[in-house]
């Protein structure tokens, strides 16, 4: 037998829900867990951390803090996937550093829907090469996300003006206008400033002003009773119907059915 066959990791359950609406509220006592959201929305917390998560999310469950989640507000559910293992292997995982220790956004180019079932359907073979498969892969999975973090780190410390350019957008909402400027004034072209961007970030600056426009425009519309013509406008949209549907598009559903739902 590979030593990778040798590798203690019990098994203990999966989970492939399109309409997940669970409420967790516990400790775990020697166990672990990864779990993944493919759309939808879901609050998390560890003890006093919280975390508010919508759209593709991996986080992990894990001996320690007392573990909570359940279905954000204005979401009716989400499509959960789980794996859930006890054993020592977990334990050289956390010694390597990859292990998952907090909700992490899905990174870009990779197809995790596809290798999450392809976990769920190695530990349902309920042998031990399933078992092996769903090891390997489950690793090839903590690999990747602990590479991801580390390349979004050293690029926020690394480059001084992707931490400008994403203090322009949060404050905003909006791509600026001057972005040609910006560019410049960093000694880049546009499409160098755009490129450098994506890797940094793993969308562009457009996608990543359009997930502001939409993280500002539902924080108002639950704190306050802001006409939605208003907040459009305010948020730098040319007209409400648009801004609707970028709205519904980002969180699966309309901003005034987000706001009944406070």
């Amino acid at each position: 037998m590979t030593k990778l066959s040798q590798r203690p990791l019990i098994f203990l359950g999966t989970t492939r829900e399109p309409e997940c609406e669970y409420r967790v509220n516990k400790y775990l006592d020697g166990y672990w867990t990864l779990q993944f959201m493919e759309r939808g929305g879901v609050e998390i917390a560890y003890d006093d951390e919280t975390y508010l998560c919508e759209g593709p999310w991996f986080w992990p469950a894990y001996p320690g803090p007392r573990t909570k989640f359940n279905k954000a507000e204005g979401y009716p559910h989400w499509f959960h996937r789980h794996v859930g293992f006890a054993g020592s292997q977990v334990v050289e995982w956390i010694d390597a550093g990859i292990w998952l220790e907090k909700p992490q956004p899905v990174p870009s180019g990779r197809d995790y829907v596809t290798l999450f079932d392809e976990i769920i359907d190695q530990v349902k073979r309920d042998n031990s090469w399933g078992s092996m498969r769903a090891i390997n892969l489950i690793e090839q999975l903590l690999i990747e996300l602990a590479e991801a973090r580390l390349s979004t780190e050293q690029a926020a410390n690394a480059r001084p003006w992707l931490n400008r350019l994403l203090e322009i957008l949060e404050q905003s909402g909006v791509e600026p206008d001057s972005l040609v400027d910006f560019a410049s004034e960093e000694g880049m072209s546009l499409t160098t400033l755009r490129r450098k961007f994506r890797s940094a970030m793993g969308v562009s600056v457009h996608h990543y002003a359009i997930q502001t426009r939409v993280r500002r425009a539902r924080k108002m519309l639950q704190e306050t009773d802001t006409p939605l013509k208003v907040i459009a406008e305010e948020l730098g949209y040319d007209n409400v119907f648009f801004f609707s549907r970028q709205f519904r598009q980002n969180t699966g559903i309309s901003p005034g059915r987000y706001r009944s739902s406070r």
